[in-house]
């Protein structure tokens, strides 16, 4: 019998396997509690549950449109880009070919 205890004296191990099966019993009534209560009050925890969802799409179609937005910035910001450098490779283009007949 010393052995299955661990060495332990069967006073001391009796001590500690009551305290171990009051501990379970507590958490057994705690955990009972607790579906009892989540039953009375399905509604309410079910509201905030969906209340939360709702805020959650919100932000996410905020962050969708401010993304949006920032694509469409970059966007035009890349355009304005393209143009300054279009213009300024034509007129490189016509300074080369352009003769310039009032100073002959």
């Amino acid at each position: 019998m010393a052995n299955e205890n661990h060495g332990l004296p069967p006073e001391v191990h009796i001590d500690h396997w009551n305290e171990a099966t009051n501990i379970y019993m507590v958490v057994i009534v705690v955990s009972l509690w607790f579906f009892v209560y989540l039953r009375k009050n399905r509604g309410r925890i079910a509201r905030m549950l969906v209340m939360r969802k709702q805020e959650t799409e919100e932000q996410a179609n905020r962050r969708q449109e401010e993304l949006k937005q920032v694509r469409f910035r970059q966007q035009l910001d890349m355009y304005y880009k393209a143009r300054k450098w279009d213009q300024a490779k034509q007129k490189q283009e016509r300074g080369d070919h352009h003769i310039d007949m009032v100073n002959m």
